[in-house]
């Protein structure tokens, strides 16, 4: 997050709700853009829309959020500030995330009369038109795309392929028996949201269960709890590292990703510990209907890793996985939703902000 925005995550819910009155009409644009902008920070942080969409689909992802609040910020934003892209970039990632993928189009649609050579809304625009079997638009906007940056689309196009294909992971369910069996190999724990007083969900306790029975099962193996978002003082892998702990592992055997805060983050920061750490070989643990995009956001995140790489070692670790089965229908069925959910943090873990300039 831009860190000029910080304060939002502070801002207390009585103030986000009073924002759009307490914005004089006697302040500089940008502080009345920034204030509107805070707000919708803070409902990104603090909400819950999205908890409905996930008891039916995403049961395994950690989602914060309460979007016709954030659309209705945005759309004031843009009032004071109608020639601000960036605004309207936000306003239709808004719609994007609450799967009105139509709305979100025509947002970037609008955008591109505006800026042709606006890559991220053309790109958005042709990603999500592929989800939704569109490929007219999508094949017209990647012609678009091509002449304007030949080698920048290539590595998107790589990218849609791979979303394509994930769909196809064979999602395990029992612990393999053919892991290595030496030091250099680590299971990742994902973390998964905290409550308010800094106790595990269900969720975060199912997939330690797994972590634990796989640690006794291969105990020359290292241990990654990954996950920030502190509530009451601690972050996700703390409570996993205590849980672990308490439940026999050795402290020494569990490491901690402590920092980040979504399954992107996850991704980037967990591959970039185990490459400087040398591991050579990392079975991912989640839940079954997280895991294709955990899976595929780790996969990537280790070309982009080594590209910026500041560690001895070159090469990123060769991924496993189980899960914890929270849904037997997510194993046999890739659904237009978890597309939509992938192809969001496909975007953001290769550079294109979800919120311009506010949120990654």
């Amino acid at each position: 997050m831009n860190p000029v925005n910080s304060q939002a995550i502070t801002m207390t819910k009585k103030q986000a709700q009073e924002v759009t009155e307490t914005v004089q009409k006697t302040m500089p644009t940008e502080q009345r853009v920034s204030d509107l902008e805070d707000a919708a920070i803070y409902y990104y942080w603090n909400g819950g829309q999205l908890k409905k969409n996930e008891k039916k689909v995403f049961k395994g992802i950690t989602i914060k959020s309460n979007f016709d609040v954030i659309e209705q910020l945005f759309k004031e934003a843009i009032k004071i500030d109608p020639q601000n892209l960036n605004l309207q970039m936000d306003l239709a990632s808004t719609y994007r995330m609450q799967n009105n993928n139509a709305a979100a189009a025509k947002m970037w649609q609008n955008i591109l009369k505006k800026d042709p050579t606006n890559f991220d809304a053309r790109l958005k625009l042709a990603a999500f038109s592929s989800v939704t079997g569109d490929t007219a638009t999508y094949d017209d906007n990647i012609a678009k795309l091509q002449a304007q940056n030949a080698e920048k689309t290539a590595t998107f196009t790589k990218a849609f392929s791979q979303i394509d294909e994930i769909g196809k992971l064979d999602i395990q369910t029992k612990i393999p028996n053919d892991l290595p069996k030496d030091s250099h190999h680590y299971f990742v724990v994902l973390g998964y949201a905290l409550s308010p007083n800094g106790k595990m969900q269900p969720t975060m306790k199912k997939r330690l269960e797994i972590a634990l029975k796989a640690a006794k099962k291969y105990p020359k193996s290292k241990i990654l709890v990954a996950g920030g978002v502190p509530e009451n003082k601690l972050t996700e892998a703390t409570v996993m590292q205590k849980w672990l702990v308490a439940h026999g592992i050795a402290k020494k055997r569990v490491e901690l990703e402590d920092l980040s805060t979504n399954t992107v983050e996850n991704a980037l920061f967990s591959v970039r510990e185990l490459v400087d750490r040398g591991a050579t070989s990392a079975t991912l643990i989640t839940s079954a209907t997280h895991m294709r995009r955990a899976f595929l956001l780790y996969r990537m995140a280790g070309d982009i890793v080594l590209a910026s790489n500041t560690s001895k070692n070159d090469k990123a670790p060769v991924l496993t996985q189980v899960a914890y089965v929270d849904d037997k229908k997510i194993l046999n069925n890739y659904g237009t939703p978890e597309k939509n959910a992938i192809t969001d943090d496909v975007l953001r873990l290769n550079g294109v902000w979800q919120l311009p300039g506010l949120q990654r």
